[in-house]
């Protein structure tokens, strides 16, 4: 039984997890939605309706509600092509979809940005030349007043969803960096892309957005903003009042996205410059290997052996104030982290200990005084030996039979055979899997309740290969 287009949109609210999911799958390729598979979408509604509807009548009318010939009928599809497997939700809808959750709205560019100046500057051709002069009861006059508000209307809606896909992203993207320390050489590739969206988004997303927003930069013709302040201007003494009114509003409310964006990009620079420093860092040990292979190798003989480097030489020039630098190493748990020569002229010294140390009193202490972040040896040595149990653990998990849920039998494992399980050891155990064994991927979504914590995830098959 079909059902009409308003009983099929609540039913799609109901269950908007479908759609969900859906999207989730597709924002890792881009936020541009342009049609979903057929057959994923049929798989998703499967697994979710036997899942979370337990009736069979009721499972059988949401089944049919959401069908692809259902939406269709009722004028919720752009298109569905057969032949591709393929079909599209009507924008609205989809953007409706997306506005549920500002990490899946797609941020504005400078394409967006520049539709909107075409648009202002047709009306802005149309009533500035008419100098105040406007005609209440003229049939153009009303068609253009209706655009230019319909406009600004649309015009903020476009920059509100803009700032909340920025501050989405930006909530994402601090998730992934925040995971990542930055003095470290080396970086996944999970965090590189994350890095290289960051740095894309400022440029082509940011950046643009504040040049629209920004008030200061209003020069005659360059901006929409602009365009706007000078139309607003034109309805003052008139006695369009509520219209002056709305537009009014709607100026004052897109120039205060401006503060909120300028936020966004502080917190995504600062993990720019981390990258900037970590790079300047990367070259500069490069650069000073360099020098020192060189200078060893000018100093071999012809048999490769017997030249050192003398101490007064000019490549150590550079490192003169950190002589005196005792050893330190965990087992010398009461003697001073590093000794300094009292002689010598160390300020920089001190001031970039002070820098990297929460505790700066350590310089003038005779005792370790360990940094409040770092793991003590008996913390580190407790992690070791879990993760050693952990793996005495999944050598007893029997991999040669197929799964359908890789999470849920390790997590069934360790329940039973590690004492002090805690949910968050399935990551750990989750590398000693065997290796030769393939994972597949799914859409299918679900979720592990252990000790008032909860894991969702998209299962993964294992395959016997």
């Amino acid at each position: 039984m079909d059902t009409n287009a308003q009983n099929t949109l609540v039913i799609i609210f109901q269950h908007v997890d479908i759609f969900c999911t859906m999207l989730d799958h597709y924002s890792d390729r881009s936020k541009t939605v342009v049609g979903f598979q057929v057959s994923a979408y049929e798989a998703v509604v499967t697994d979710y309706l036997e899942k979370h509807v337990s009736q069979k009548t009721d499972r059988s009318r949401i089944n049919t509600a959401l069908s692809l010939n259902n939406m269709d009928e009722c004028g919720l599809l752009i298109f569905v092509d057969d032949r591709r497997g393929q079909f599209a939700l009507q924008r609205g809808l989809l953007q409706t979809i997306q506005n549920l959750d500002s990490k899946r709205i797609r941020e504005l560019g400078q394409p967006d940005l520049d539709i909107i100046y075409a648009q202002m500057k047709k009306l802005y051709d149309y009533f500035i030349p008419k100098g105040r002069a406007y005609e209440r009861y003229d049939p153009t006059f009303q068609e253009n007043l209706a655009t230019l508000i319909d406009s600004l209307q649309e015009t903020l809606t476009k920059i509100d969803h803009n700032t909340r896909a920025l501050e989405g992203s930006s909530k994402r993207l601090s998730e992934i960096l925040e995971s990542h320390d930055f003095n470290q050489m080396g970086m996944s590739d999970q965090v590189r892309s994350a890095l290289d969206e960051v740095i894309r988004i400022s440029k082509r997303n940011i950046n643009p957005t504040l040049v629209f927003l920004n008030e200061k930069a209003m020069a005659a013709d360059a901006s929409a903003m602009y365009l706007i302040r000078r139309i607003r201007e034109s309805f003052e003494r008139t006695t369009f009042h509520s219209e002056l009114a709305t537009i009014s509003t709607i100026e004052m409310k897109l120039l205060s996205y401006a503060e909120v964006i300028a936020d966004v990009r502080r917190r995504m620079h600062r993990y720019v410059e981390m990258d900037r420093c970590q790079r300047e860092l990367y070259n500069n040990i490069e650069s000073r290997f360099n020098e020192l292979y060189e200078a060893v190798v000018s100093r071999l003989d012809a048999k490769l052996t017997g030249k050192k480097i003398p101490s007064d030489h000019v490549i150590f020039e550079c490192s003169r104030q950190f002589r005196g630098l005792a050893k330190w190493n965990s087992a010398k748990l009461t003697r001073s982290l590093i000794a300094l020569p009292d002689n010598t002229g160390d300020a920089y010294v001190h001031e970039y200990i002070r820098s990297k140390l929460d505790r700066a009193e350590t310089l003038s202490s005779r005792k370790k005084k360990p940094s409040q972040k770092d793991s003590t040896a008996k913390e580190r040595y407790e992690k070791s030996s879990r993760l050693k149990r952990i793996k005495a653990v999944m050598l007893e998990l029997d991999t040669n039979s197929a799964s359908d849920d890789l999470y849920k039998a390790v997590h069934e494992h360790l329940v039973k055979n590690l004492e002090g399980y805690r949910l968050k050891d399935i990551y750990d155990a989750l590398p000693f899997v065997g290796k030769k064994k393939k994972r597949i991927n799914t859409f299918e979504r679900k979720e592990i309740i252990y000790q008032s914590q909860r894991l969702s995830y998209l299962a993964k098959k294992l395959e016997v290969a």
